[in-house]
């Protein structure tokens, strides 16, 4: 069985929004992915994105004073690692790689505290996804995490497998309104990608399965963890920008089961 990671276009959209918006290293987002950099190294040249890295070839040897403002700019002012290179006057090699390797170390919420929550992105940002997403097409790196994740369109709605399918096909049959496609949010915790959005609310789409591994009640397949991260963002956005809806596909009984956010 093949261990090669297949990121899903989610993946691709957020490590290319952070990789070029946020200036984060592969490092830096292979710990947000819970994974080494080189699969995010990888997937970045793949998409003729990779930076070329610089070095003079002269070891660094570090003062304490030196030691302890990158401790200060990293832990509390939540400084990214091409500012404090900046700063120092250091290889940003050698300060991703010293911080890697410190003992000081920010939970991955405080990791992104210097997104730009709420904004739009520019017009430069959506070209460059785009163009990611044109290469993607053509690449094959997408995985899915509950197997062969098909896509329909119906109504002139992308429907991101059978689920989503389900959910507005049911619609359509009932005489309910139709919402859109849901659009990334930038949340504290990560950008969030509602399945669906109308003006007040935003759509959430589960299966019992992928429900458990939301609630951190089963393993994700891609990473092989209890990770709540996804559930964090809901919370977030159901506080902070409207309230989301989380509706559990009941595919045997053709019906929508309701949770509440927890």
């Amino acid at each position: 069985m093949s261990n090669k990671i297949i990121f899903t276009e989610t993946n691709i959209n957020e490590i290319v929004h952070q990789y070029t918006v946020l200036n984060l290293s592969c490092e830096q987002i292979g710990k947000l992915f819970n994974m080494s950099k080189l699969p995010i190294n990888k997937l970045l040249k793949d998409l003729n994105l990779l930076k070329k890295g610089k070095s003079d070839g002269k070891k660094i040897i570090l003062s304490e004073e030196q030691k302890n403002k990158i401790k200060e700019l990293y832990v509390n002012e939540c400084k990214t690692s091409p500012y404090i290179s900046k700063e120092l006057n250091l290889n940003l090699h050698f300060i991703e790689k010293y911080i890697y390797n410190s003992d000081f170390k920010r939970t991955k919420g405080e990791s992104i505290t210097f997104r730009q929550i709420g904004k739009k992105r520019s017009d430069n940002v959506k070209n460059i996804l785009k163009l990611a997403q044109q290469k993607l097409a053509k690449s094959g790196m997408r995985k899915q995490t509950g197997g062969v994740c098909k896509s329909f369109v119906v109504k002139d709605l992308s429907c991101d497998g059978t689920y989503e399918k389900f959910y507005i096909e049911k619609l359509i049959s009932e005489n309910k309104e139709l919402p859109k496609k849901g659009e990334s949010v930038n949340t504290p915790y990560g950008v969030y990608y509602p399945d669906f959005d109308y003006k007040k609310t935003y759509i959430e789409i589960k299966s019992d399965y992928t429900y458990e591994i939301l609630l951190g009640k089963k393993e994700s397949r891609w990473s092989n963890k209890i990770d709540t991260n996804q559930l964090e963002k809901i919370k977030w956005v159901n506080s902070n920008i409207k309230p989301v809806q989380i509706l559990v596909v009941d595919k045997r009984n053709n019906k929508l089961i309701k949770k509440e956010i927890v």
